[in-house]
């Protein structure tokens, strides 16, 4: 596994001390952990923990495991010398590495935050009781790259639980998939509200952009345009990709 290796910003031993909580609340990239008991990193963007690993004497944890398991005494006390090694990523770089986590399995799902009252600590306690990320099946590539070969598309996405797992284009997919996720279950909900049947898309529409959110298998498809593209084409292509998948 060879992650990006980004751009070195410091290196830490005592976290509350040396304001390294503070710092990780606007910081994405990685903070590589080396300790007695072994070594692992955390993937994080602007306070939310994305991916984690840990190594404990060839013992290998991963995702929700890795924070469990991964001992972090934020005062940084002599009995347990840690060091903490920072490195920024930029947004090319940081999708690279949500990537190769999604393929490796290091991902997290998504809900544990850094405290800063706290320290790292009790984060990865109360980490112990959720469940492994169960991933879904991911789309084949071509479907994504059929939807943003049309005119007007800028980008397009897979989400799964207000998270990116797929995506070409030029946008902040972290962005717009937890924008889309607030969207699909608002949608959701008022659809049952009103008994017309299940949502099959969703479009918000601007004076300057169009936004498409779809159901397609397990994953959800958002998809972002100008204001001038065809949004029936574009909607007959996400029909048809929802089909395929139905029929699978």
């Amino acid at each position: 596994m060879r992650l990006p290796a980004g751009t070195v910003e410091g290196t830490f031993t005592n976290p509350q001390k040396e304001g390294l909580l503070q710092y990780l609340m606007s910081f994405r990239g990685l903070v590589e952990i080396e300790s007695p008991s072994g070594h692992g990193f955390i993937l994080a963007d602007s306070g939310k923990i994305a991916g984690a690993y840990f190594n404990n004497n060839n013992q290998f944890f991963r995702g929700n495991s890795a924070l469990i398991h991964m001992p972090i005494d934020p005062t940084g006390s002599w009995e347990s010398p840690q060091t903490f090694n920072v490195r920024k990523y930029t947004e090319p770089e940081y999708s690279r590495a949500v990537q190769i986590s999604l393929e490796e399995g290091l991902l997290t799902n998504g809900t544990q935050s850094l405290t800063l009252t706290t320290g790292l600590h009790l984060m990865i306690d109360e980490a112990s009781d959720l469940p492994e990320r169960e991933l879904p099946e991911l789309l084949d590539e071509t479907k994504l790259q059929k939807i943003k070969s049309l005119t007007g598309v800028i980008a397009v996405a897979a989400f799964f639980e207000g998270f990116p797992l797929q995506w070409t284009g030029d946008a902040d997919f972290e962005h717009v998939a937890a924008s889309a996720e607030d969207l699909m279950r608002a949608g959701t909900k008022i659809a049952k509200d009103l008994k017309i049947g299940s949502l099959d898309q969703l479009i918000l529409e601007t004076d300057e952009n169009k936004f498409i959110i779809a159901p397609c298998g397990d994953l959800f498809l958002c998809v972002f345009t100008t204001a001038e593209a065809h949004l029936g084409l574009i909607r007959v292509v996400i029909k048809n990709i929802q089909s395929e998948i139905s029929e699978l």
